[in-house]
């Protein structure tokens, strides 16, 4: 048994600040210089070794590490693994049958996010169609998702809304968030982009297969790390922090 999540203050206000400004500028590039990007992506490191090469092992490392316990410090990432799992007292039928309902409600809040998410790239790729999605404008796309991600973190939550979680602590996607930032780069198909893609879904694997397993650990009916109570976490929904 462990105890509360001690991560402290209002989440990622310096990484939303540094993404956003990071986002305007290599939007700003795009529109007015957008040679420039794709002379960056191709800029010669060591060797045969190119800046997307890093690029590309800067995001498989660290979605590597998303699935590996020791490197979790948020309760909203690392409720999936057992050694974080806190169980609540006084668990009864009564509190079975209610996760057993939420667990309902948000799997259809999860099903409604992914049909909306789809819908999404199939616009994409009418965009790819018809010649006016090229390929820089998939990789800013792709950082605009990436930046979203804070977004939802630091600002407002969409998902929030349609998965039916009340914060990122409970959400039911949290996984799936690099498969939603990283899809536009099907429509580049490469090795080094269908491999992100690649290691982005075994992500949301490994994260559907324990939530299925282990439904126990994802709602605070039953884990009571993601109790309000046992939060350190300032967010929207309780300016007070624990």
């Amino acid at each position: 048994m462990n105890g509360p999540d001690r991560t402290k203050g209002m989440p990622g206000k310096k990484e939303f600040w540094i993404k956003t400004g990071v986002l305007i500028f290599v939007g700003l590039v795009g529109i007015f210089r957008p040679y420039i990007l794709a002379s960056f992506f191709t800029f010669p490191g060591t060797g045969p070794v190119r800046m997307y090469h890093v690029l590309w092992g800067i995001a498989v490392f660290i979605m590597i590490k998303r699935m590996l316990p020791r490197y979790q410090k948020k309760i909203s990432s690392r409720k999936i693994f057992g050694r974080f799992y806190d169980q609540a007292n006084d668990i009864t039928e009564k509190r079975d049958e209610q996760m057993r309902r939420l667990k309902e409600k948000v799997d259809r809040g999860a099903l409604k996010s992914a049909f909306y998410w789809f819908l999404l790239l199939a616009d994409m790729a009418l965009w790819r169609m018809v010649g006016i999605f090229n390929d820089t404008w998939i990789y800013i796309t792709v950082l605009f998702f990436v930046f979203m991600d804070q977004f939802c973190v630091s600002v407002f939550c969409p998902f929030k809304w349609l998965s039916k979680s009340k914060c990122c602590s409970t959400c039911r996607i949290n996984n799936w968030g690099y498969i939603m930032a990283f899809s536009p780069l099907i429509f580049i198909p490469s090795f080094w982009t269908w491999s992100v893609i690649a290691v982005s879904i075994i992500v949301v694997m490994q994260w559907e297969y324990l939530y299925h397993r282990h439904p126990r650990r994802f709602f605070e009916t039953h884990n009571a790390a993601l109790m309000c109570r046992n939060c350190v976490v300032e967010c929207t929904g309780r300016r007070k922090l624990h």
